[in-house]
């Protein structure tokens, strides 16, 4: 009876410890008072003083430095790049004074912290539909909200991000919203995402801070070098086969709201809608921008963007030039505004860049000649002396991740040649096979090392295999029959599954063996060092499959087909780690890890083909009956039920449209055309031509008619 009375007050001493314990760890403040008041402080002190310089000019040093702060909450404000990266530089920007370097690093982290950040134009979205049968469409606020919402009420930012970019698809797809819009949307959720990160990020380190008794600031660089800010990670990395579920089932909810986005009332967007930079400031801000080394990141996106007025070389400038064109009753603000965004967006590949500064200090050559064996790095006359350093540091940050994703690569002998004018036939950069030396523009080739240094490994490739040893070993290889490596180049070019993106940009769609090849190497090496953590926006702009930059195109190697004949092509080449070539191969060739959004795009591009009965029965129907179509899977894993919903949908899309379109004109054609006859017959040519494709295994996850086995599991599309 003791033992049992003992026992009981032990269970209860120990559930009162738990309790007591719980509640400490609930109750701890997750920001300590200091910074709480460092915060509030800073953040009031330009909050009053944005107010007070609404008409103000800026005036000596004092006004410099309060144009440079100005120009950090706004580059903030517009998500011109990670908001640690925006604070790192703040600490060390040596325009401004200790103490306001403080400043302004603990005012970026309260308006983050409050949601100032990353706040998209609605403009941007203007005229993209849906469309009510008055001829009015859904205003760019109700995307916006729409596009938050979706991102807030996910389990996971980046869950939410795929679910958008997948119901922005599909709508498309249905001819509901314009196809502009999906990468519109894309880039819009790719903001909103990253504002959900980092909220998360900063709320960590406060926390982490105060519970530690460490430095926030101090805290906040060493998380910035071990590279585990959510917020900085690389978008290329893969997605868990959980979130990617999750994303694939919140879509048919947001793919019903987004048909009747056009009859929601314009929402009241929070966040600031205005620039802190009045014309003064701007143009004072401006001039001082324009002394930091240019970044391609916005010049060669601002290029692109044709019918904007937005000009600028790099985040700062961008910024300031943005406040003096940007007008409430401008023709052009969403021309602007879509300037901005994509401009924002590429900026992402620059999240774990280390802070530089014109005089800042650099690796010279001679260091780069001994590390690498280079031959030479040279700059041209037009290059300002101060910013030599800061693109050769970029330059051997950029040689050290090629190496880790290759170690075998060697550059040895490769000389290097830094210039400010446009190079020839207007290309980002140039490998000149015949002297072996690298071109690259300043104000361009930032991104595009990775293609180039894979053009430097095809031509070391082309000495080695071939007796005369000249150009390109894959232009060689495609000449000559026979041989592995021209093997895997044509298995290369005949598994190209998608085509060039819509979306402005330097043309990249050159079929060209060597470029083929560079434009499938530049992916394989953003994605191995995604894996790792880690992103290099000086040799890849790379992102994901939707978001690809201005220089890697669409993705080259896609499917079984084309992973398999990349990586043996790079293996003819060079010696390739085992763990990174199960890596890249797994994350685009699996069907339950591929990007589900490149699924989408696979049938969106699929052309409608009917053939014998099914073209006659589209012509004089309803005489052909037809077959509800048959889907069959190869397991019933919730991975590969997940993608087919998901492939169905989109088929359904494709199919609803295709008839739509139809009966629009079937007063010219004379025809009674049974709607559902037709979409039936659409869904049935749809998937014969997306699963009668070997190239395809591994992205559509539907089993071929001829190689059903007992295992796959069949079922039937309803209409």
């Amino acid at each position: 009876m003791h033992v049992v009375r003992r026992l009981s007050l032990l269970i209860s001493a120990l559930t009162l410890g738990v309790a007591v314990l719980l509640g400490v760890v609930s109750s701890r403040p997750t920001v300590s008072a200091n910074a709480a008041r460092s915060m509030a402080s800073a953040t009031h002190y330009f909050d009053s003083t944005a107010v007070l310089a609404r008409v103000a000019r800026p005036r000596g040093p004092r006004g410099d430095e309060l144009a440079i702060a100005f120009g950090y909450l706004e580059r903030l404000r517009l998500g011109l790049g990670s908001p640690f990266r925006l604070v790192h530089e703040a600490l060390v920007d040596p325009r401004l004074e200790r103490s306001f370097q403080n400043r302004v690093s603990w005012a970026l982290l309260g308006r983050l912290r409050r949601g100032d950040a990353y706040i998209v134009d609605a403009s941007a979205f203007e005229g993209l539909g849906p469309w009510a049968p008055s001829g009015l469409g859904a205003t760019g606020a109700a995307h916006v909200a729409f596009i938050e919402r979706a991102i807030q009420s996910a389990p996971d930012p980046r869950a939410g991000e795929l679910a958008v970019r997948l119901a922005y698809s599909i709508e498309s797809a249905k001819g509901t919203i314009s196809s502009s819009a999906v990468t519109i949307a894309a880039q819009a959720a790719a903001l909103v995402r990253d504002r959900a990160l980092a909220e998360a990020d900063v709320r960590d380190v406060l926390g982490d801070a105060s519970e530690m008794r460490e430095s926030v600031m101090e805290l906040l660089i060493d998380r910035r070098a071990s590279r585990s800010l959510r917020v900085e990670q690389p978008s290329l990395a893969p997605l868990s086969p959980e979130l990617q579920v999750a994303a694939i089932d919140a879509v048919p909810a947001l793919v019903a709201v987004l048909d009747t986005l056009d009859r929601t009332a314009k929402p009241d967007l929070g966040g600031p809608r205005a620039s802190l930079l009045n014309s003064y400031f701007a143009s004072r801000l401006q001039a001082l921008g324009a002394e930091r080394p240019t970044l391609a990141q916005v010049g060669v996106t601002l290029s692109t963007r044709g019918r904007g007025a937005v000009r600028a070389t790099n985040d700062e400038t961008l910024a300031a030039n943005y406040a003096l064109v940007m007008t409430s009753d401008d023709s052009s603000r969403r021309a602007n505004a879509l300037s901005v965004l994509a401009s924002a967006v590429a900026l992402r590949s620059l999240a774990q860049a280390a802070p530089w500064f014109p005089g800042d200090g650099g690796p010279d050559a001679g260091d780069l000649n001994s590390e690498f064996g280079l031959a030479d790095v040279a700059f041209a006359r037009g290059v300002p002396t101060e910013w030599r350093p800061y693109y050769l540091r970029e330059l051997q940050s950029a040689l050290r991740d090629m190496q880790r994703v290759l170690p075998a690569f060697s550059p040895n002998g490769l000389r290097v040649r830094f210039g400010n004018e446009v190079l020839r036939d207007s290309a980002l950069a140039m490998h000149e096979p015949r002297t072996r030396t690298l071109q690259l523009s300043i104000s361009t080739s930032a991104g595009t090392l990775a293609h180039e240094l894979s053009h430097d490994l095809d031509w070391q490739a082309s000495r080695r295999l071939f007796a005369d040893g000249t150009g390109y070993s894959t232009d060689r290889a495609m000449r000559e029959p026979g041989g592995p490596l021209a093997s895997s180049m044509r298995g290369l070019a005949a598994a190209r599954l998608l085509r060039p993106s819509g979306t402005p940009g330097p043309t990249v769609g050159s079929s060209r063996p060597a470029e083929l090849f560079a434009r499938g190497a530049d992916w394989f090496i953003a994605s191995a060092l995604a894996r790792q953590g880690r992103s290099n926006g000086f040799l890849s702009v790379a992102e994901d499959g939707l978001l690809t930059g201005y220089a890697a195109g669409v993705p080259a190697a896609l499917g079984l087909a084309g992973t398999q004949s990349l990586l043996s092509a790079i293996g003819e080449m060079t010696f390739l780690p085992d763990s990174i070539r199960a890596a890249f191969e797994s994350q685009w060739s699996d069907p339950r890890f591929v990007d589900p959004t490149m699924l989408v795009r696979r049938v969106v591009e699929t052309p409608v083909m009917f053939r014998g009965a099914w073209s006659r029965s589209v012509l004089t129907a309803p005489i052909v009956a037809t077959t509800r179509p048959i889907a069959c899977v190869s397991d019933r894993s919730e991975e590969t039920r997940a993608r087919e919903r998901l492939l169905m949908m989109a088929i359904d899309a494709r199919a609803r449209a295709f008839a739509a379109r139809r009966a629009r004109f079937r007063p010219i054609i004379g025809v009674a055309t049974d709607g559902d006859r037709v979409r039936d017959m659409v869904r049935s040519s749809l998937l014969a031509e997306l699963t009668s494709a070997l190239p395809n295994q591994g992205l559509v996850p539907l089993v071929p008619a001829i190689f059903r086995s007992s295992a796959a599991i069949c079922s039937s599309i309803a209409p």
